[in-house]
């Protein structure tokens, strides 16, 4: 606790200056459904690797930081370990990858002290970074564009999360700092849905709610349920009833056998 007031803090202290760099959020409308390309980045300890390679077919969780950040990419980490505990499933059913887009965090040490830090040496959590020119060409097919302040040493940048599909497209984007189970889960299984086959419990969750652009999360389909609620209601009096007549049928039978 003492550590999130203190990031929250640091975040209150400098939203003015992020505010007035007037940064631009993703322009949804180009990059919804979109491929992004499978540029090649560095992990933790060293190795390089495809972006696709490492998605191993599975949907994914994509964080933007660096390392050096001392305010909103902390907080961002700390919401996503808090999610990602919750839900379970972590390399099993999806990956994270939180990739740093400052060039100067092409280093395996840097890299490995942030993950060593917030913890993240689990499976099917990858940190890394990239050589620019590979770490733009992501960023341009997400439309996430950041500012370097040479008067503070910081990155002013949109905070945000994207869902990428388990072929490599945009799926959903999340903003702000912190994130809720609920809206991670479903937007997991709406990213898999179509790509790979949702259980039908999977299925009927995801088909409960609806996403609402205007608040940026899921909200319950009442519509839909209650109308599956009226459909089960008719079936279930109408077996009632046939149940009812033969159950009446049998009782006279027994009666005719009875008294005759």
């Amino acid at each position: 606790m003492l550590r999130k007031l203190f990031l929250t803090l640091f975040l209150v202290v400098f939203s003015g200056v992020v505010a007035s760099a007037e940064l631009t959020m993703p322009n949804e409308k180009k990059t919804l459904g979109k491929n992004v390309p499978d540029v090649r980045l560095m992990g933790s300890d060293g190795s390089s690797f495809s972006l696709k390679e490492r998605m191993g077919g599975k949907p994914l969780i994509l964080s933007l930081i660096y390392t050096k950040c001392t305010t909103t990419c902390l907080l961002i980490t700390d919401s996503i370990s808090d999610v990602v505990g919750k839900l379970g499933g972590l390399g099993e059913k999806y990956n994270v990858l939180t990739l740093s887009f400052d060039p100067a965090d092409i280093n395996p040490k840097r890299l490995d002290e942030f993950r060593r830090t917030w913890r993240l040496d689990r499976e099917g959590w990858i940190v890394a970074g990239g050589e620019k020119e590979e770490v733009d060409k992501l960023l341009t097919a997400i439309d996430f564009g950041y500012i370097f302040d040479k008067a503070t040493g910081e990155f002013l940048h949109p905070n945000l999360l994207v869902i990428l599909t388990p072929d490599g497209r945009v799926s959903r984007y999340f903003y702000g700092v912190t994130y809720n189970d609920k809206d991670l889960k479903l937007s997991l299984l709406e990213a898999k849905k179509g790509i790979s086959k949702l259980s039908i419990a999977e299925g009927f969750l995801l088909r409960c709610f609806q996403f609402d652009p205007a608040t940026m999360t899921y909200k319950t389909d009442w519509a839909f349920i209650m109308h599956i609620f009226g459909g089960v209601s008719f079936f279930l009096s109408v077996f009632i009833v046939l149940k009812g007549k033969k159950t009446l049928l049998s009782i006279r039978r027994l009666s005719t056998r009875f008294f005759s």
